[in-house]
């Protein structure tokens, strides 16, 4: 199989994917499981169509091998989510590795669900790191490039849950790593077709605030006016004071550990019910409703409030300068309505409305980015190739 450009974000909750142009994801979670375990884990051939739920690997290390779950089935394993206890560096994470290794699985086994062996070449992959973990290279380089080199490796692995067995080798042409919310300014510029968006006219003149907030850390960036990038180091600031996912999980462990046995199942009830900010909880068993709305909306209220907060302190303006704030990322997108009251209540619901934006898919527009720059690149390649011809 040939795949031309693949793209991926590695959130802490999510990876976000996209392979030639297809968009899925799936949950930030792994787990490491015996062969023993591995051995009677399926008693029936998987659907198709439940595949994503059902992603086991059989990963090659020079002492054997080792069998991993990963997305779903991971999810509510006791340390399927072990890295949001801590900041996550995707540069050495085995949750990235793993996850990343799946994604490729699952789709290889979508567009090919009989081939039993085969050798899989991607000519570009992109992916991106947060500021927080950039800032601690020597230089902004030194990490993207780390990041980067750990994906040209040549890699064997297999798919082996039951009815989507294969063996697949993998071997990536060129890889890149950019920064998180910087790099995102490319998708509020262009569509994913590289045309110009015409509501990107009101940045021409304005500087850029990108916000852009996961499970673990808030990023920011002062791009310069008509999206041009950032200038300088200082132009990056990131908070990991206060983590979303921790922030849940001490809400989980205090408050409500009767009603959610992990964090993810906490962060899902939260996300199906934020639209109505009614937090009404059926236990399942006993077919008894819970109002837990004056346990939760305190908790996100106070977390919406710290980060606008941190949003609006962290750069400096001249008197006069146009300034945008760009909120993105899967919190932001969540949290919307929090934030909004807060700025509302804050700045006068007109100001908040005209300078705070939160684009439509604010959490995709990451990953919306690394698919513009990926065809820009392999554009690039091309042009380069058939100057040459016809010289």
């Amino acid at each position: 199989m040939n795949i031309n450009r693949m793209v991926a974000d590695f959130g802490n909750s999510l990876g976000q994917f996209m392979i030639d142009g297809h968009y899925f994801e799936m949950p930030s979670s792994i787990a490491e499981i015996t062969e023993k375990d591995f051995q009677g884990m399926f008693a029936h051939t998987v659907p198709a169509e439940s595949l994503m739920n059902h992603l086991v690997l059989k990963i090659a290390i020079e002492e054997g091998h080792l069998y991993f779950m990963a997305g779903k089935k991971a999810q509510a394993d006791l340390l399927g989510n072990a890295h949001i206890h801590s900041l996550h560096d995707k540069t050495q994470s085995q949750t990235v590795w793993v996850t990343w290794l799946a994604a490729i699985a699952l789709y290889h086994a979508t567009k090919e669900p009989d081939m039993k062996e085969d050798t899989i070449s991607i000519e570009y992959f992109g992916t991106l790191l947060p500021v927080w973990l950039v800032k601690k290279g020597s230089s902004f380089k030194e990490k993207l490039s780390v990041m980067s080199e750990r994906f040209l490796s040549e890699v064997s692995f297999e798919l082996v849950t039951m009815g989507f067995q294969r063996k697949l080798h993998l071997k990536i042409e060129q890889a890149q790593c950019k920064v998180e919310g910087e790099n995102a300014r490319h998708a509020l510029k262009f569509d994913l077709e590289g045309n110009p968006k015409e509501d990107a006219m009101r940045f021409k003149d304005a500087f850029v605030v990108m916000d852009d907030i996961g499970g673990q850390s808030q990023d920011l960036c002062k791009l310069q006016p008509d999206l041009r990038g950032a200038q300088s180091a200082d132009d990056f600031v990131s908070s990991t004071d206060q983590s979303y996912l921790a922030v849940l999980e001490k809400l989980r462990t205090d408050k409500l550990m009767d009603y959610f046995r992990d964090v993810r199942a906490l962060e899902e009830f939260v996300l199906k019910h934020i639209a109505t900010r009614k937090y009404l909880y059926l236990d399942p068993v006993k077919h008894a409703e819970h109002d837990l709305t004056d346990v939760i909306e305190p908790i996100l209220a106070d977390f919406a409030e710290v980060a606008m907060q941190k949003a609006l302190q962290s750069f400096h303006f001249q008197q006069g300068d146009l300034v945008y704030y760009v909120h993105i990322g899967g919190v932001n997108q969540a949290l919307r309505e929090y934030m909004m009251a807060f700025l509302g209540g804050y700045l006068g619901e007109a100001v908040a409305k005209k300078y705070h934006l939160f684009p439509e898919d604010s959490r995709k527009l990451n990953i919306y980015a690394c698919e513009i720059v990926a065809k820009n690149v392999l554009k690039r390649k091309v042009d380069v190739i058939k100057q040459k011809v016809d010289v």
